[in-house]
């Protein structure tokens, strides 16, 4: 692998471009590995702001009007949108029409009612995950192909 660094006064926000061929499988962990060192999302409890990175996040919910930000041991307002989270980082996926979880993060889910799956994700917070995303949770995780 070739990496080539560019340097420019006032360029701006860094940016990474690959260039690939269409079999290459390891550029998903390369971009996780990439969006992964960068600070990812802010939270705000008690008129604090405290910064995260994307792997520190466990998952995203929406509720009322608000986002609410879930790490291991807390809870943080957040300023995001669900489809704005799914769309930026390929570690979130949407698991329901309020949640977005990080992926990474699911210990073991198990069968529910009416083709639901039950999540339980590594700090012990359960999320359901509705039929309408069960089949795409499964491919991802390299299971059954839609």
């Amino acid at each position: 692998m070739k990496v080539e660094v560019k340097r420019q006064k006032d360029y701006g926000e860094p940016k990474v471009v690959i260039h690939c061929d269409l079999e290459d499988s390891t550029i998903p962990q390369l971009v996780d590995l990439i969006q992964e060192t960068s600070v990812d999302f802010n939270g705000k409890k008690e008129d604090r702001n405290f910064i995260f990175k994307a792997k520190e996040v466990y998952y995203i919910e929406s509720m009322d009007d608000q986002c609410f930000l879930y790490t291991k041991d807390d809870v943080f307002d957040c300023k995001y949108k669900l489809y704005e989270v799914e769309n930026k980082y390929s570690s979130f996926i949407r698991v329901n029409k309020n949640v977005v979880v990080n992926y990474k993060k699911i210990k073991f889910f198990k069968s529910s009612l009416n083709g639901r799956l039950d999540a339980t994700l590594n700090n012990g917070d359960r999320v359901e995950i509705s039929r309408t995303y069960v089949q795409a949770l499964k491919t991802l995780l390299g299971g059954q192909k839609q």
